[in-house]
């Protein structure tokens, strides 16, 4: 359990691991390379840190485990598992209806 206070309102939170397979990033924003000579409103941006956990904080009370970021997170490997490839059947093998 994690307790603050953000702008005089107690908040409680929860560390979530990252689902296997991701990693969080902090970016931040720099000037373009010298040897650029691209459109001159591009934004760059370089990695300035990575993390594995993030906070889940909600006002007066600690998060539950099982809604809200912590069910979000569930979501990237079930996502993977509808979008990955289907192996190809034989088609002497036909399925009954």
């Amino acid at each position: 359990e994690l307790w603050a206070s953000f702008r005089g309102r107690r908040m409680g939170g929860r560390e979530l691991p990252l689902p296997h397979g991701y990693q969080g990033v902090l970016l931040q924003e720099g000037e373009s390379p010298p040897s650029d000579k691209g459109d001159p409103q591009e934004r760059w941006v370089t990695v300035a840190g990575t993390f594995d956990i993030i906070t889940d904080w909600e006002a007066d009370v600690i998060p539950s485990p099982a809604g809200g970021l912590a069910l979000a997170l569930q979501w990237g490997p079930v996502a993977s598992a509808i979008h990955a490839p289907v192996p190809e059947t034989d088609s002497s093998e036909e399925a009954e209806p």
